[in-house]
């Protein structure tokens, strides 16, 4: 396929890893229908499925201790291994340390100077840059930074008037709990703005967030419900996108969280790496991902990139 046409939609959801199947793990079904029937559980080797492929991930990438946010997600958009770096797994917030390496390598970065149109589909607010700006210290997370050094504007709740922009929750249900009235959109309404983003760009970035809000507080009613709402929303827009050989779809994740509610930590577990795609060349190629850096490579390679 020629790499001017190809698009990808790539779907972050934080804290999803790959549990036992069992009672404690309440996303096990998650995708099942969109995966041709394959749980999210443990599995050592890759798993084709009709329309694409599972891959199981090392987010420890060789370095004592539980995985973390900071330097997971580090390691995903910037293809380091940022935890062998600092050589411990950094929670949360990036150091300078991992702010020098995302302002350099961020993938949106590379992506958008090797003249990929890219962009985030994330909604921000106003009050999300000012209240962390006042804080001395860095308080913002790798993808804002991610979408800072590639200098790409951020969708603001104009852009989310415009059905240009998504909240990190889909449906808006979580920000209107934190005092925002914004209209509750369905996990449908969802896919069909991320089609509409895709339309003007080869590359859409997504980050979602509840599993992990409620993989640490260990909700089950929360977590049934979201998994519902995700679950709804990619098969609608693997149904969008069903005449589009051109779009392609990973969903990945940073560590594991949700899949175990024996704890209300993160775990060891491996992440899956999951690719949609009409290219069967590229399918064949995600079976090399073994750890979270390589997801990074992965990319440029989709795009044709070589870094």
């Amino acid at each position: 396929m020629n790499t001017d046409k190809k698009k990808l939609f790539f779907f972050f959801i934080d804290g999803l890893g790959l549990g036992k199947n069992n009672n404690e793990n309440p996303v096990s079904d998650l995708f099942k229908l969109s995966l041709g029937g394959n749980s999210l559980t443990e599995i050592t080797a890759p798993v084709y499925f009709e329309k694409g492929i599972i891959v199981p991930v090392d987010a420890v990438q060789g370095i004592p201790g539980i995985p973390q946010s900071a330097t997971g997600q580090t390691s995903l958009y910037t293809g380091v291994n940022a935890q062998k770096i600092l050589g411990y797994h950094l929670t949360a917030i990036p150091n300078r340390k991992l702010m020098r390496i995302i302002r350099e390598r961020s993938l949106l970065k590379i992506l958008k100077n090797r003249g990929i149109t890219t962009t985030s589909a994330n909604m921000y607010s106003e009050e999300f840059f000012i209240r962390r700006a006042m804080i001395k210290k860095n308080m913002f997370p790798v993808s804002t930074l991610s979408i800072k050094a590639a200098d790409i504007p951020f969708r603001m709740i104009n852009d989310y008037s415009d059905k240009k922009a998504l909240f990190a929750d889909i449906t808006n249900k979580f920000i209107n709990e934190r005092g925002f009235l914004i209209d509750l959109i369905t996990p449908e309404e969802g896919a069909e703005r991320i089609f509409n983003i895709l339309k003007d760009n080869q590359a859409v970035f997504f980050e979602y967030f509840m599993t992990d809000i409620y993989g640490h507080k260990r909700k089950r009613d929360r977590m049934e419900t979201i998994k519902a709402e995700l679950s709804i929303f990619l098969e609608s827009f693997l149904k969008i996108i069903d005449d589009k050989p051109e779009i392609s779809v990973l969903i990945t994740s940073d560590h594991g969280n949700a899949e175990d509610f024996s704890t209300g930590s993160h775990t060891l577990n491996k992440v899956p790496f999951i690719f949609f795609s009409h290219d069967k060349e590229a399918v064949s190629r995600a079976e090399k991902c073994s750890r979270l850096k390589d997801i990074y490579y992965f990319v440029l390679d989709y795009f044709g990139i070589n870094f």
